[in-house]
Order: structure tokens, then sequence, then C-alpha cells
């Protein structure tokens, strides 16, 4: 088998799998991906995910790549308690996974505050324990690791925080506890920026595709499927 040569980044895909393993096949090959979390796992049965990963699991091996996905807001993080390989090309991370590719010493987090989540549903297409948790100094040794790559679903508040949300007062004039939840998230995802400090951030959440270099940092943000390869 042939080694593998790249790193692919993937935004959120809600769901849509056909098309993101069709763009696997035509596309990419002898590659790490990892997609930035929004997969959309939770939104039905479980055996409806379990044929789907075994779908998906083909074409990456066919195209000897290695699937990595982190949770997003619309995932449920129960698939994420722990790191799982549902199939031998598929690995779901739990928070705070590190991984060391090509060379490349990544840390992954998940998570993020739903603008919408007045509208959804509790355990079918929202879950309570979705946000970005922070892990503090004394409970995860940042200090004594030097990350290339640092892959969350949301972005800090140095590079725009929130502020990419179409109709954010809308949002918030329906749930009054959302601004302070995505004041707090920011602040939080701030904390891990300055404690890391990585040579790249990527992430996804905000649907569109942007760069943004804040320090020595160049923050990219994914858009709805796009795929974007890592500088090796």
């Amino acid at each position: 088998m042939k080694e593998k040569n790249k790193i692919i980044l993937v935004g959120d895909i809600h769901g849509e799998f056909g098309s993101f393993r069709n763009k696997i096949k035509n596309n990419i090959s002898d590659a790490y991906i990892i997609q930035v979390g929004d997969f959309g796992l939770g939104f039905h049965k479980p055996n409806f995910y379990k044929d789907k990963f075994t779908w998906l699991n083909e074409v990456l091996v066919n195209n000897n790549c290695h699937l990595y996905v982190i949770r997003g807001n619309h995932d449920d993080p129960s698939y994420f308690a722990e790191t799982n390989s549902p199939e031998s090309n598929i690995t779901l991370l739990k928070d705070y996974s590190e991984l060391e590719l090509l060379n490349k010493k990544i840390l992954l987090v998940g998570g993020a505050v739903s603008v919408d989540r007045r509208f959804r549903h509790e355990g079918k297409s929202w879950w309570s324990d979705e946000v970005f948790n922070i892990k503090l100094e004394d409970q995860f040794p940042y200090k004594d690791s030097q990350y290339d790559l640092v892959v969350t679903h949301t972005r800090p508040g140095v590079c725009g925080a929130f502020k990419g949300f179409d109709n954010i007062k809308y949002w918030c004039n329906q749930d009054p506890d959302l601004m302070s939840d995505l004041i707090e998230e920011s602040e939080q995802l701030d904390y891990l920026y300055e404690k890391t400090k990585p040579k790249w951030h990527i992430y996804g959440h905000f649907h569109q595709s942007l760069t943004i270099i804040h320090e020595n940092t160049t923050f990219r943000c994914l858009d709805i499927d796009e795929c974007w390869e890592l500088p090796i």
C-alpha cells in the first residue's frame, strides 16, 4: 500500500454523505482526511449510520485514505464520548485528541453553541452538551506540547468570534441567554489559542471560506463541504 502523503481538511457536511463520498472517490487519494465537525451524526437511528459508515469506508480503503471526525454542534456528542473506529478507516475523535500525521502534531477539539437551538428538539436535533468545553492548564498540559495544527469546530475571539453568523441579533432576540453563551465560548477559545499558538488553526461552523492571520497563526475557516490541503 502506498504511503499517505497529504492532510486534507473538510468543512461541515451536515449529513450529506453521498456528496462527501463522491468527493473522496473522485478527488482525494493517499490522504489523511480531517472533518471539522457537523458531520451529521444523531439525526437518524444508529443503523442508518452503521450502513453509511460501511459504504463510506469502502471508498476510503480503495483510495488509501483515513478519515478523522470531530464533533460539531450538529452532532450527537455520545458518538464522540470516547475515540472509536466504527470502520477500519474511520475514526470519531473525543475532545482533546492528539494526532501526529506526516510529522505534524495536531490537537483536535469539538463542540460549539447552536445559534438556532431554541428552534430545535433536544435529543433529536439539538444536544444540551453540544458546547465547546475548555480544559484548564492543570487539566491538560498545553505547555508541554507544541502543535503545528489545532482543529476546532468554532473559532476564538481573536479572529472574529461569532460575528460571521447571519442575523445574530435575530437569534439573540429569540434566545436571551445566547449572547452570553457565545461570549463565554469565544473567551474559552481565546484561552486555547493563547496556550497553544499553533501555526495553523482550522475550523468550520460559519459556512464561509475565510483566512485571517493573527500574530503567527493562520486561521482558516472552511465553507460547507470545502476541502483544503494543509501545506506540508
